[in-house]
């Protein structure tokens, strides 16, 4: 649906845009005090792939009679360090019941689901992400020439776009890539 709204609909219409923040996001405090601070508003939520999303509150008069998700349009996934991001790339350990080790591939699991979402990416708190990698800035056994093949793997094999944010600019970076992924679907 493309429309298009004065700049005071536009403006009302933002006003009814509502981050989706997952239930169980962890370390997420100073994402949520950011929306609270900048009038922000969010919902606590269980998504199904990423950690955050949005949707339009029911607002009639601008064309949205019943809140709209846009949750099958938008993959936000969120990694508080290069370190928790080596880990996911890697796996996390488990123990067989035979005794055996395997490792969960559960991030790759959730970017296949979500491969055919339109907006997908990835938000890394660590500014300097790519200098950190090729520094091992990171506590993890995973070398950088792999880690850094890996992480341009998944953008390339699933359309990611990946971001290294600081932790104190993380709150508005996901409310202005929702922000945009709305205008991209129902502006003129």
């Amino acid at each position: 649906m493309k429309r298009f709204f004065t700049q005071k609909q536009y403006k009302e219409l933002l006003s009814h845009l509502v981050i989706l923040a997952q239930t169980n996001e962890q370390k997420n405090e100073h994402i949520l005090s950011s929306f609270d601070k900048k009038g922000i508003k969010y919902k606590q939520k269980s998504i199904s792939e990423g950690d955050y999303a949005f949707y339009i509150e029911a607002c009639p008069e601008l064309g949205f009679t019943t809140d709209t998700y846009f949750t099958d349009e938008v993959f936000i996934e969120r990694k508080n360090s290069l370190s928790e991001l080596a880990s996911s790339f890697y796996g996390q350990k488990k123990k067989r019941s035979d005794g055996t080790t395997e490792y969960d591939d559960a991030f790759r699991r959730e970017l296949k689901r979500a491969k055919c979402k339109k907006h997908k990416y990835l938000l890394v708190e660590q500014p300097n992400g790519l200098d950190g990698i090729l520094k091992h800035d990171y506590r993890n056994n995973y070398s950088e020439k792999s880690f850094w093949g890996t992480l341009h793997r998944l953008e390339i094999d699933y359309d990611l776009r990946v971001k290294f944010i600081s932790k104190e600019n993380m709150g508005l970076e996901i409310y202005t890539i929702c922000k945009m992924i709305l205008d991209s679907e129902i502006l003129k």
